[in-house]
């Protein structure tokens, strides 16, 4: 949503929630007017506020959009107050409108989006019965059954016929209430096979909102004007249980990440583990177990062929600096030693010599960082080097370590191809967890054919 759609937006509830202001100081048929001048504008641009929040918030989810909608439709309820028949004809029939809306935002909370099936069906039926299910009894109802004797003229009545009108309004009192009972039981058998972690945004949307819909129920069947004053009471607390809900509904799917982000580090964890045992027993240990068979081999030699023993030594001593070679390196890939002993900067001079791809590195002062801090810094420069190396066909590549109020930032740019994708492949999702359980930020920036850039950013205290 544009900044200019948002004001319009704006601009748009506020002369409606004016307009229904002026209706009520105006109305020649309630005697609450001061109560409906604030309450109705009120709940209007409550709804429309915190939708537009949340519509913000959470674009990917339409309960945003169906907020704003219902307050708009609860200003049609505004018409009712009308001292013109027309539009207080056109508000007894499609002010209930915001019902229907409200019916679609509870059935489709949190995504916005029904379901395919019964919950379609229900919302229909909701739009019909909150509006047009009232023209049958109106099409024979007077002041008195309507409940307003000052009233406009109602412009449906064809024939005055109170047992006609009161079955109509029956009628419309019994669709209420078997509508109310068909999403009760739906909403409670859907709440019952919610994981419990996901409840916590159900809970208080349904609560209230059912709430809300019996209260409607009870006035519409005739419990009098405390049902209605309730319900309306209900219905301006709707807005902040589906806020809470929302941000439940954020809370949980970020304890989700935060799982699935622990079950992605103890995967990588095994997963690096499996693969030091590969390389320890393939490489140095093979190498060990055939420096042991030379010395073996020398030693037998020594008796009878003594002439033999400088060869075979001088090949044990190969083999011996060829592995102490390899467990540097791997011991490197563990944890450098060079960034424990000399700090960030000459770690990343040492990890940027050993790469195909020419670098260029750019890093602030000598100043060192705090152990976490630099080695998360390190190993993302690490892994980007890597995939520069590996995937990018890239010529140069860049590095800048700089840090900038209380945060340190990591950027790594090539000019390869592009079009890398974070959420494929383990090291760009295992650098993410490490970033992240240091609570900082990740973003990757690959349009395709130009270039890659990662850009991290780490909170550090001053040292």
């Amino acid at each position: 949503m544009t900044a200019a759609q948002t004001r319009a937006i704006v601009v748009a509830a506020l002369l409606s929630g004016v307009a229904v202001v002026f209706l009520a100081l105006g109305t020649d048929h309630n005697d609450a007017k001061d109560v409906w001048a604030v309450l109705a504008p009120t709940v209007g641009w409550t709804f429309i506020g915190t939708g537009l929040y949340a519509w913000r918030r959470r674009p990917d989810s339409r309960v945003g959009a169906l907020m704003v909608l219902q307050g708009f439709a609860w200003y049609l309820s505004g018409l009712s107050l009308a001292n013109s028949a027309l539009p207080y004809t056109f508000g007894q029939i499609f002010g209930g409108l915001w019902g229907g809306v409200f019916l679609q935002l509870v059935l489709s909370f949190p995504s916005g989006r029904l379901r395919p099936g019964l919950d379609r069906v229900l919302v229909w039926a909701g739009y019909l019965i909150f509006t047009v299910a009232s023209v049958p009894a109106m099409l024979f109802a007077g002041p008195d059954e309507l409940g307003c004797d000052d009233c406009p003229a109602n412009l449906l009545l064809i024939r005055h016929d109170p047992d006609l009108a009161n079955a109509g309004l029956a009628l419309q009192a019994a669709l209420y209430a078997v509508l109310f009972v068909i999403v009760l039981v739906r909403l409670a058998l859907r709440w019952r096979r919610t994981p419990t972690l996901e409840r916590l945004q159900l809970t208080p949307v349904y609560f209230c909102g059912l709430l809300a819909f019996l209260l409607v129920t009870a006035a519409q069947s005739g419990a009098g004007d405390a049902a209605w004053w309730a319900a309306f009471a209900a219905t301006a607390l709707l807005p902040f249980a589906f806020l809470a809900g929302l941000l439940r509904s954020h809370v949980a799917v970020l304890v989700e990440e935060l799982r699935a982000s622990r079950a992605r580090l103890v995967e990588a964890s095994d997963t690096e583990r499996r693969r030091l045992e590969r390389d320890l027993h393939d490489g140095a240990q093979a190498r060990l177990v055939a420096l042991a068979m030379l010395l073996g081999h020398a030693q037998g030699r020594a008796r009878d062929e003594p002439e033999a023993v400088p060869a075979l030594l001088d090949e044990a001593m190969s083999e011996l600096r060829t592995s102490l070679a390899e467990l540097r390196e791997l011991a490197r890939g563990i944890h450098p030693a060079m960034l424990t002993e000399r700090g960030l900067g000459p770690a990343l001079n040492d990890l940027a010599a050993r790469v195909p791809v020419p670098v260029t590195l750019a890093t602030e002062g000598d100043q060192r960082l705090p152990g976490p801090v630099a080695i998360a810094a390190y190993f993302a420069v690490s892994e980007a080097l890597a995939n520069v190396a590996k995937y990018a066909q890239a010529t140069e590549a860049t590095v800048t370590v700089r840090r900038s109020n209380g945060r340190v930032i990591v950027d790594v740019a090539d000019d390869g191809i592009g079009g890398a994708d974070p959420s494929y492949g383990s090291g760009l999702r295992g650098l993410a967890d490490r970033v992240g359980a240091l609570d900082g930020t990740l973003s990757v920036d690959s349009p395709p054919g130009a270039g890659t850039r990662l850009h991290i950013e780490l909170p550090c205290t001053t040292r």
